[in-house]
This record gives C-alpha cells, structure tokens and sequence, in this order.
C-alpha cells in the first residue's frame, strides 16, 4: 500500500477533491494521511468532518512555541511528519508527500515508478545548491540507508534556500541524486485559459511530472492572508474547478 502524505492550513475542500482524483487516476492501493496545521478550530472541524467522509488519517501538528515565516512554519510540519510519522511508521513502505493543492490529472502507478529509484522530486537550484522541493516527493523507503533528512530552508553554503534547502546536504552525505521529475506552464486545458493575470495573480498553474500532477499553486495564501480562511484568488478557484469537473467526468 502506498502512503500518501499532505500538510493542511486551510482549503478543505481540496483534500476531497485529491482524494477523488486519486482514486480516479491512482493504479496502487494507497492510505491518505492529513497534518493539520491551521490554526483555526473551526477549520480543522472541517478538515476531521472531511477525512472521516474518506477514511483518511487526520493529525493535528502540535502548535509551534516560536513564530515563524511561512517558509519555516512550512518545513517544521514537514520535518515533524517525517520525523514523527512517516520515518517511525513507513519504513518498509513507498511513502508520497505531496503539496495540499497538487492533484492527479492521468493514471499514475507510484510503484512502477520508483521500482528503479530511492527517492524522486523536482530538483530547485539556488547558485551552487541543489536541493529537493518540498511540494512532490517519493521516498522507497526500504531502499533508503540513512532515513535522517532536513527539510529546512535557510543559508546552505551561503545561497538563501526555501524549503527542503537543508536536503542538500542528505544527498551529498548519501552520494546519490533524485530521480527528477519536470515541470511545466501550460497555457491552456482545454479551451480554459491558465495564465489570465487577472485570474491567476501570477501564480499560474502548474504542471508536475509529465503533465501527471496539476498544481494550483499558492492555495495557502503565503503570498496574502497567510493560512486564512478567505479565498483571495476566487477567480482562479473558479477556473480549477471547471479543470477537475471536466477530468472528473
């Protein structure tokens, strides 16, 4: 059985909707795991109602003891459901952890694709550092020696990183890389358009991992009203949801 991992601040309704894309796309039998980090009762009322409706698993991150940036908040829940969870629970499983608005879109079988690979991702370069983002990663972790990552960001080798910056060193230490997965901006699904700066603000859609993966991008309002529970992109909501009704059909 796949283990499918996702760290939450707000969008309940994107965790159903993973959920119905994976079920329709996904070939392996899979558990979907669901942190909690919003800080809000009343959201993460929502987020159990949700994943006991899709017998999902539902964690509440312990609430933090410092502030911190978006970036750090986001690494910390990271580290803590690997360290806490997913390194103490999986080792003998392939695990996926993937962004809370990143959705199946084509028939994907995660064990076929990492039955040649220890750990895949999507390499981010910052000078001379490499690192793995944060937003889709596969850990084989039987395959895997050493099961002690960072996923902090910061200072490596004096280049300012985001999050998973600290992965650098895990594979550096390991002698060994990622399988690389791809990105790219379409312009368009269909007929639906999908770099409207008015609709997207920037933040225009993505495409992960030979088109398999759709990433909204920036649902948890980093850039805004960051883990709120307002929508500051309604038309670009509007626009995914026309995407997932037409792959959905």
């Amino acid at each position: 059985m796949i283990h499918i991992f996702t760290s939450v601040v707000n969008r309940p309704d994107f965790v159903s909707l993973q959920d119905s894309l994976f079920k329709k796309f996904l070939k392996n039998d899979y558990k979907f795991h669901i942190i909690d980090d919003s800080i809000d009762e009343t959201i993460s009322n929502y987020f159990k109602v949700i994943c006991d409706g899709i017998n999902s698993a539902y964690y509440k991150k312990p609430e933090r003891t410092v502030q911190m940036n978006p970036a750090q908040a986001c690494a910390d829940t990271v580290q803590w459901t690997y360290d806490s969870i997913i390194k103490q629970n999986h080792k003998e499983d392939i695990v996926f952890f993937c962004d809370s608005d990143l959705f199946l879109i084509d028939e994907f079988d995660i064990v076929e694709y990492m039955n040649d690979a220890i750990i895949a991702g999507l390499p981010q370069y910052r000078g001379s550092v490499t690192y793995m983002w944060n937003g889709i990663m596969f850990f084989n972790m039987p395959k895997m020696k050493d099961l002690d990552i960072d996923f902090s960001d910061g200072i490596v080798n004096g280049e300012m990183t985001d999050v998973g910056g600290h992965t650098y060193y895990y594979f550096k230490k390991n002698s060994f890389w990622i399988k690389e997965t791809d990105v790219q901006y379409p312009t368009h699904f269909y007929d639906i358009e999908l770099q409207n700066e008015e609709v997207t603000r920037g933040y225009n859609f993505e495409l992960h991992l030979d088109g398999k993966f759709l990433h909204y991008r920036a649902a948890t309002n980093w850039h805004s009203n960051w883990r709120g529970f307002e929508d500051p992109l309604t038309y670009k909501t509007k626009v995914f949801n026309q995407i997932v009704e037409e792959i959905l059909q």
